[in-house]
């Protein structure tokens, strides 16, 4: 059998259907359904039952997950030995938010490949929070607090945050008529609503969302509503006006470094740790906001 086709099996038993493991695994949905019938072709076994609602565990496959799990965590942990133990070459992944990710870190990370000619690259742009036990990635920025034990954490930087509408939205529309722009409902989201309620001592109804900083913004700059952006990003976009700022501090975002703890042996990603813990000083000098 495949060994890697245990772990479609585990990420699609968690998400219950193909278009949710896919997102998580980065692939096509008829990649993870065609992995899913290897295996079961291999094993000999029906492990799901393909359903309206979703792909659901048989009782072999339930049987079988924590089985898996055992498997997959001494795969995972050979490889991230393995990882460890090799010179500063080769491929590190590395998970930051999309907006942080291309306007503030990656134009930094890239004196490190110039200055490492074996290093390679893998910028991983996601909203989401990867599995650093999983190797989703190697190393990750993060701009809310990890929660998963065992990992190693370093406090990197803080930005300041504000409100903001479209150039004259607030002299166009009544405050009583003002509208959300928002994040999914995430700890991120969730700090970001609670935020503004503060601000304005009441909650905006809110008929838009989304997972990203970037579509947040363009929707703010076509005049839908109002929303919460990273100074960094809405003092330097003309469509935009701040309408308040986080002058107490409390809606400011903290980016934290997050590593596995086998992987901090990889000289590869120490270096990595290292730009990024420089990285971050040159930010915050840069926008002290």
């Amino acid at each position: 059998m495949n060994w890697n086709d245990l772990r479609y099996f585990l990420v699609l038993a968690e998400e219950g259907s193909l278009s949710g493991a896919a997102r998580r695994l980065r692939k096509e949905h008829t990649t993870v359904a065609r992995r899913i019938e290897s295996l079961e072709s291999d094993v000999g076994t029906k492990l799901f039952d393909r359903l309206p609602r979703g792909w659901q565990l048989t009782t072999a496959g339930q049987n079988l997950v924590p089985v898996a799990e055992r498997v997959e965590q001494e795969a995972l942990s050979f490889e991230r030995q393995a990882k460890g133990d090799e010179g500063a070459h080769g491929v590190v992944r590395i998970s930051v938010p999309p907006v942080a990710g291309r306007v503030l870190f990656a134009p930094r990370l890239a004196r490190l490949l110039t200055a490492h000619k074996g290093l390679e690259f893998e910028i991983i742009g996601a909203a989401n929070v990867v599995n650093l036990a999983r190797r989703e990635a190697d190393i990750a920025v993060r701009m809310v607090t990890p929660r998963e034990p065992g990992l190693i954490t370093r406090k990197l930087l803080e930005l300041g945050v504000g409100l903001y509408g479209a150039a004259g939205y607030r002299d166009q529309v009544p405050e009583p008529d003002w509208e959300f722009c928002g994040y999914e409902d995430t700890a991120y989201g969730a700090s970001k609503k609670e935020w503004v309620r503060t601000v304005l001592g009441r909650e905006l109804p809110c008929r838009f969302r989304a997972d990203d900083t970037e579509t947040v913004r363009q929707f703010i700059a076509a005049g839908h509503g109002v929303g919460v952006l990273p100074r960094y990003l809405g003092d330097k976009d003309d469509r935009l006006e701040l309408i308040h700022a986080d002058t107490d501090g409390h809606g400011r975002e903290t980016g934290w470094l997050v590593v596995h703890p086998d992987m901090r042996r990889s000289p590869g990603v120490r270096l990595v740790m290292d730009a990024l813990i420089k990285a971050a000083d040159e930010i915050a000098e840069e926008f002290q906001i």
